[in-house]
């Protein structure tokens, strides 16, 4: 995670160098501080025994409320050693929705107390506060009732697994499902299991209206995807893991993607970003699967330069990854009876068709054909997916 940590004292820049310090040692983030210019000299203002990363740090002469500003689309993570009325003054302007936000933290400059206050799931927040809180002996506050709880919230579920979260205005509704102790169940294509949560603790002399249920997923049970049927949902809520289109489901249901398919494409010289798309749509629709679910497209190695085909990928905001002619005759010999051939294709460039093997390499050498080869005018477009079996 790329982290800012934001000082406005003297103490706090000593506090925000050690804690740069410890998340860079941590090889888990890429860690700048910043801190006011009077506060800036490092042999003044550092910490006995910190690290030396002087070379991380940034100088700010800009009002606070414009520096946050611009780290917020920079960075994914701020820490902000300060007060919390402050930072929830100065961010409000440029929060935007769970997906986008930064992770935002909030330390006291004794570093005793380290709080999740932003995008704690989806984003990470709580997951830093424990870790700088382990790191700095402080103590970490964490308000999201699923952890304290001690259950797994659905975005967690969906970070663990790279599951795309589709629509995510449901994730409010599921998970208070989860903290309020309906049954919900995850039918999955693919496996899964919970993660062990541990609650909060909460001081003995705080009266509880509602008991805290403890355990490895409380209320939530993962079936195999093929125990699903529409009839599930009259008896509790339903969140299903798979690449299929919803318009094959009632509406209302949560989906988490797996990014399990890639499309491969071939194409003539010169075709247009619009063919490109509609071809990868329409392929999309006749296999029944979610573009949710699509991790890239893929084709040779002599299409790098089609502009068509970039500026596809580029408004599906997905890689495309090309391969050499010898790794495409690969996968052709090694499926022979599999894929298709073209004659036509083959007297071009070697190979006796693109978008098949391409789709096979991108999607991983064990993946299946779910769409073979079809041609839509001057695209042709075949799908892969990886076998969870």
């Amino acid at each position: 995670m790329k982290i800012a940590v934001v000082a406005v004292t003297k103490q706090g820049t000593a506090l925000a160098e050690k804690t740069a310090a410890r998340l860079s040692d941590s090889g888990a983030h890429e860690t700048v501080f910043y801190v006011p210019g009077k506060f800036s000299l490092p042999e003044k203002y550092s910490l006995p025994g910190t690290k030396d990363i002087s070379g991380r740090r940034q100088i700010y002469t800009k009002p606070l409320k414009e520096v946050l500003g611009d780290l917020f689309d920079e960075y994914e993570g701020i820490v902000c050693i300060m007060a919390l009325g402050i930072v929830v003054r100065l961010i409000a302007p440029y929060v935007r929705d769970k997906i986008s936000d930064p992770a935002v933290v909030v330390m006291d400059e004794l570093g005793q107390n380290v709080i999740s206050v932003l995008s704690g799931h989806w984003g990470g927040a709580n997951a830093l506060a424990v870790q700088i809180a382990d790191s700095l002996g402080a103590r970490p506050v964490i308000t999201t009732a699923t952890d304290v709880n001690g259950l797994p919230a659905i975005e967690m579920v969906a970070r663990e697994y790279d599951l795309t979260i589709e629509p995510f205005d449901l994730v409010k509704k599921v998970n208070s499902a989860i903290v309020n102790r309906q049954k919900v169940t995850i039918y999955s294509e693919i496996p899964i299991d919970l993660p062990i949560e541990t609650p909060i603790e909460i001081p003995s002399d705080i009266p509880m209206e509602m008991p805290v249920e403890t355990g490895p997923s409380g209320n939530i049970t993962v079936r195999d995807f093929a125990e699903y049927s529409p009839s599930c949902r009259d008896e509790h809520m339903v969140v299903l893991v798979t690449d299929r289109t919803a318009r094959s489901f009632p509406k209302g249901i949560l989906f988490l993607r797996p990014q399990s398919l890639c499309i491969g494409v071939g194409c003539r010289k010169g075709v247009s970003c619009e063919e490109v798309k509609g071809a990868v749509l329409t392929a999309l629709e006749e296999s029944g699967r979610a573009l949710g679910s699509v991790r890239s497209l893929a084709s040779i190695d002599i299409k790098s330069g089609e502009q068509g085909l970039l500026d596809a990928a580029g408004e599906f905001n997905l890689p495309v990854e090309f391969f050499g002619r010898q790794a495409l005759l690969g996968i052709r010999k090694q499926r022979e009876d599999e894929l298709s051939f073209s004659e036509f294709v083959n007297s071009k460039i070697g190979v006796g068709g693109v978008c098949e093997p391409a789709a096979i390499l991108g999607a991983g050498e064990t993946s299946r054909l779910i769409l073979p080869k079809r041609k839509y005018g001057r695209v042709t477009v075949a799908i892969a997916g990886e076998s969870w079996q």
